[in-house]
């Protein structure tokens, strides 16, 4: 491993479920994991908020040695946080740099240059921007006051090097000369490309912004970083193939910029929402990183000489780019109008001259009657009726590079747990029916439909274990349930289950109807979920029902355990609420109750247990690529809105008086022809329903 990314680890959801001691231990348990896996030159960066980074400090101390911290980088946000408190406002974060040993990667970056550093240079005949730097030095050494080339210094000063390494200068062509050939005093001439772009970045970042709400790298994950604060911290300390790791990945910003700048990766996050974020981002990356940067700078930055106008003219005319076209073109007439004026009223002063700036395109006056100054294609000059006119043109906007879709390597997307999957798939057939009764709570109770054998019940439904040790290389699929509702003759009832590992579904939905009977497919997991019966808990895994609360899942062990909820849902066309002129697609979920290892259904209230529901609208069949989320506590206050409308939850408690959560997309958003629907309780067990547009009616 070798760049660890810890995000952000302090953030308020995390200090509000693991406070004090107990989250400092929490977050030491894992640093030991990481140092023991970093790589020997690798390096560490934790992202802390500004209330816990001195408590892990001195963890960090502890784990990887006080002699391995390297930094303490206050990254400075472009605005404050949006909660003001009594004392200053906060606008930054802090990033803790260790590294593993004294022989750690680092490559030095440096800013690129501002829009005034960029306008002291110039094109030359190459289209290579370039500027000029001085030949000589200041003091009189008279070794070095020689005349060369019909250039002389003046007295109080030197040239800067030595006869050989100025012929050598002028042989390469890095010397600048006069019109008479006679070399510049300011003539070494510098190319852009070969400086190092800039001044070498500090510790304080002051650059990187925010994302801001309009922006198109957002994807509305709640603590979204911005791309280019983990491109920076992913150049400096790797290599392309070298492998990046994050813990706490959230919207998988770290791993998309890794898989941009070719690195390798490992994420990884407790919460649904972030699983499913990161697998959409990295499905659909682009190769920019961060939003494409368009050219900010204005007319005068983008004209060479604006000080040289504002200095020593008499008087500037501006021709804008957004000056319609024929209002206002700089011609030879005007020239002479402007000159006529400025001599009647006496504006032109000590022999200034008139100066005029305006895009090439806003020029016509004739090529032949105009002269370079400086050798610089930028900056005209001309004389008419004795006026001297300086005409600077504006560089254009420099058109952003497009976005071109990059194609992620392969990912797997590994739910972690406790149970050894291999050892699981390795039983044979007698050992491993009984494991999979158990996980699943099926009572055992062998018997047949229409001479098809099943294992027992689940509830009041046959459940029958697919025989995986004797079928290895074979695939369920549509055709599978399809042929298996054929031999039970549509006798199965209206619900049967079947339970088979997750590496032989050839489809990702956890229901398929045929005819009146749905077919309930439980996949064993790649490992399997540990119940926390010691703490009372129901399930490992909570995940949130709002969105401020959307990284409160810290501490947990896996939830591939996929133990379905009980879903009712009714789908329909409805007119808009508010606008009864357009349409939407309704999902109405009548019950939602969680059926985890540790209880049934009927343990809990109606929607007690929801947590939120994800979609994708434009479904392939293949890949889930997150569309929209919808919060379990939105739908339930909007639920209770309607009813309070109609005067039906006086008295009533909040989740029992829901009747039913409704799921509203508009027309437009349904874009495919078919959606995938994911279904999530608070402990990261899964519905998924795939729906047509045919299946609302």
């Amino acid at each position: 491993m070798q760049a660890v990314y810890l995000d952000e680890v302090g953030e308020k959801a995390y200090r509000d479920k693991v406070v004090g001691a107990q989250f400092i231990e929490f977050l030491r348990k894992r640093l030991i994991l990481l140092h023991e896996i970093l790589a020997d030159d690798g390096s560490i960066y934790v992202h802390l908020d500004t209330k816990k980074g001195h408590y892990i400090k001195a963890v960090m101390d502890e784990v990887f040695g006080e002699e391995t911290f390297q930094n303490e980088i206050i990254w400075q946000r472009s605005t404050a946080h949006n909660m003001r408190t009594k004392g200053w406002t906060r606008c930054n974060d802090t990033l803790l740099f260790y590294s593993k040993g004294d022989s750690f990667m680092f490559t030095e970056q440096h800013t690129g240059y501002t829009a005034v550093q960029l306008s002291r240079y110039k094109r030359d005949e190459d289209g290579n921007l370039y500027k000029g730097e001085n030949l000589t030095f200041s003091g009189a050494n008279k070794a070095r006051q020689f005349t060369w080339r019909g250039s002389k210094p003046p007295p109080n000063r030197s040239w800067g090097a030595d006869l050989e390494q100025l012929e050598k200068w002028w042989a390469e062509g890095k010397i600048l000369k006069k019109q008479d050939g006679s070399p510049r005093l300011d003539g070494l001439k510098i190319l852009l490309s070969e400086t190092k772009g800039g001044t070498p970045i500090t510790t304080n970042w002051t650059d990187i912004e925010r994302i801001g709400n309009t922006s198109d790298e957002r994807t509305a994950y709640p603590t979204q970083k911005p791309e280019t604060l983990l491109d920076r911290i992913i150049r400096a300390s790797s290599s392309e193939d070298d492998i990046v790791l994050d813990c706490f990945s959230g919207s998988g910003t770290t791993v998309a910029v890794a898989e941009k700048l070719g690195r390798r990766w490992i994420a990884m996050d407790c919460g649904k929402l972030a699983m499913y974020t990161a697998q959409k981002r990295l499905v659909s990356l682009t190769s920019t990183v961060g939003a494409v940067k368009k050219d900010g700078r204005t007319e005068s930055e983008r004209v060479e000489d604006w000080d040289e106008h504002l200095k020593n003219s008499s008087g500037m005319l501006l021709v804008t780019e957004r000056a319609r076209k024929g209002e206002c073109e700089v011609t030879l007439d005007l020239l002479h109008d402007l000159a006529e004026l400025a001599r009647k009223h006496d504006l032109v002063k000590k022999a200034q001259p008139l100066s005029i700036v305006c895009p090439e395109d806003k020029l016509h006056v004739p090529a032949d009657l105009l002269e370079d100054v400086n050798d610089s294609p930028g900056s005209k000059q001309i004389t008419v009726k004795g006026v001297l006119f300086l005409i600077s043109l504006i560089e254009p906007k420099q058109k952003p590079d497009k976005e071109k879709p990059l194609k992620a390597k392969e990912f797997a997307l590994h739910s972690a747990g406790v149970y050894d999957n291999e050892a699981v798939k390795a039983l044979p057939w007698d050992e491993y029916r009984p494991f999979v009764l158990k996980l699943f709570q099926v009572r055992e109770d062998p018997h047949s439909i229409r001479g098809f054998a099943v294992d027992g019940y689940i509830g009041t439904h046959s459940a029958y274990v697919w025989n995986y040790p004797e079928n290895k290389k074979l695939k369920i699929d549509y055709g599978y349930a399809e042929s298996l509702h054929e031999t039970l003759a549509g006798a199965a009832g209206d619900r049967f289950y079947i339970i088979a590992p997750i590496v032989s579904m050839d489809f990702a939905e956890d229901e398929y109807v045929v005819g009146k009977t749905t077919y309930v497919f439980l996949k064993v997991p790649i490992s399997v979920l540990r119940r926390l019966l010691d703490s009372d808990e129901y399930g490992a895994l909570k995940q949130p029902t709002k969105e401020a609360d959307v990284n409160e899942v810290i501490d947990a062990i896996g939830f591939d355990f996929v133990s379905q909820p009980v879903v009712e849902a009714k789908f329909k066309k409805e007119k808009a609420p508010d606008a009864p002129l357009l349409k939407q697609y309704v999902i109405h979920i009548t019950e939602f109750r969680s059926k985890t290892l540790a209880t049934d259904p009927e343990d809990f209230a109606n929607f007690e247990t929801f947590s939120m529901a994800m979609v994708d609208t434009d479904y392939d069949g293949d890949i889930f690529r997150l569309s929209q989320v919808f919060w379990a506590d939105d739908l339930i206050t909007a639920e209770l809105a309607r009813l309070k409308a109609k005067k039906e939850t006086e008295g009533a408690e909040r989740i029992k008086a829901c009747e039913q959560l409704s799921i509203r997309l508009a027309e437009e958003e349904f874009t495919g022809n078919r959606m995938m629907l994911i279904l999530c309780d608070k402990y990261g067990n899964e519905k998924k329903l795939v729906l047509t547009k045919k299946e609302f009616r």
